[in-house]
């Protein structure tokens, strides 16, 4: 585009949900609709101190910044203000999808997205919310007050509510979620399952798409983690990052695995592995599924309750995408981009035994006894 090229505002999508739903999924599927004339960029938000959503979204041409380690609708949206403002001023892009974390509350991005400094340089699309049916069984029974506020509040602000993993709900647990969006203020624009993230394109500019922060709480207090990830080799320059806008990364060497990062807040504990040392670059896929498969069951004994495993490794089958989320593993051949990486997310009551997980990740590398 030259210089002189008029300026036209991009079309934003704001992409939640909860822990787990399914929204890079859906995401990396929306990516695959684009057309080759449409400049495309994406703004990733993870809470845990690695970012995995980033490098799995960022093998293609669209343009991927991550926000690592905290909420971006905690500490004044500083970082997220940040990004766009970046993102928009190098890439221009047609449409803007952000994905925050799943812990955050919608209301206080989208009365960010409407400050006088972004609204003149964003279009509001619709808000999709990405929601995986089984979670309203474990709404009232598992989770905290918190975390189901934020769940509901992320479903109250959308325009459309997609179903993910519709084929691993039950009719009566979808029916359960229909009538719960059903009795939803304001009402949805559309309620549509999804297998497999797989949603029409469509769904990023249905009509009546309203941005409603004042329907909610303006956000959580401020409540970045005390660690956080290094910014991630794909997500472009260092702007606002090393400028002082996030403190710098501290970790721990793994010998033989990598780098361990750690973080806490908002009732949730994250641990993560960044896959760095040349030792770790590939793993054995038979025993790291065996590792992983027994992984919930091991930190459950231990006293911790897994909400989200997930990791993208480099195997002797190829790399794959490896999520635990809603009592069940999926692995799915992924291409992407730097080191591989793993992270879990615990409740902060107590803590993960590194030392054991990290001696079974050692263990899974090949030519290993």
């Amino acid at each position: 585009m030259s210089a002189s090229a008029p300026f036209k505002p991009a079309r934003c999508n704001l992409i939640t949900g909860f822990l787990g739903a399914g929204k890079t999924t859906v995401i990396r599927h929306l990516l695959a609709q684009r057309t080759a004339a449409e400049r495309w960029a994406v703004i990733v938000n993870e809470f845990g101190a690695v970012g995995i959503d980033g490098a799995t979204l960022a093998a293609g041409s669209v343009e991927v910044r991550e926000v690592a380690g905290g909420c971006i609708c905690c500490a004044a949206n500083v970082p997220l203000r940040v990004a766009i403002t970046d993102v928009l001023r190098r890439v221009r892009p047609d449409r803007l999808l952000i994905e925050p974390s799943g812990l955050g509350h919608p209301a206080a991005i989208l009365a960010t997205l409407a400050e006088p400094g972004l609204a003149g340089a964003l279009s509001p699309a619709p808000v999709l919310c990405v929601v995986d049916p089984r979670q309203l069984d474990s709404l009232d029974r598992d989770w905290s007050s918190a975390h189901a506020d934020t769940w509901r509040d992320q479903l109250t602000v959308a325009d459309v509510v997609i179903a993910s993993k519709r084929d691993l709900a039950t009719d009566a647990q979808y029916a359960r979620l229909e009538a719960y969006v059903d009795g939803l203020y304001p009402p949805k624009q559309a309620l549509v399952s999804a297998v497999d993230g797989q949603v029409a394109r469509g769904l990023l500019d249905v009509d009546g798409a309203h941005w409603r922060p004042a329907l909610l709480r303006t956000g959580h207090a401020p409540n970045f983690p005390r660690a956080r990830a290094p910014l991630a080799p794909w997500a472009g320059d260092a702007q606002g990052f090393a400028s002082g806008v996030l403190p710098a990364p501290e970790g721990t060497l793994i010998p033989g695995l990598g780098t361990r990062f750690s973080s806490e807040g908002l009732g949730v504990r994250s641990i993560g592995w960044l896959f760095d040392d040349p030792a770790a670059a590939v793993f054995d896929s038979d025993r790291l599924d065996r590792l992983l498969i027994g992984l919930p069951a091991a930190l459950q004994a231990e006293g911790p309750r897994l909400l989200r495993a997930k990791g993208a490794f480099r195997t002797d089958h190829g790399s794959r995408l490896i999520e635990w989320s809603g009592a069940q593993l999926r692995s799915q051949p992924l291409a992407f981009r730097g080191p591989g990486r793993f992270e879990l997310l615990v409740d902060d009551h107590t803590r993960p035994d590194a030392a054991r997980i990290e001696a079974g990740l050692l263990s899974a590398r090949p030519n290993q006894n």
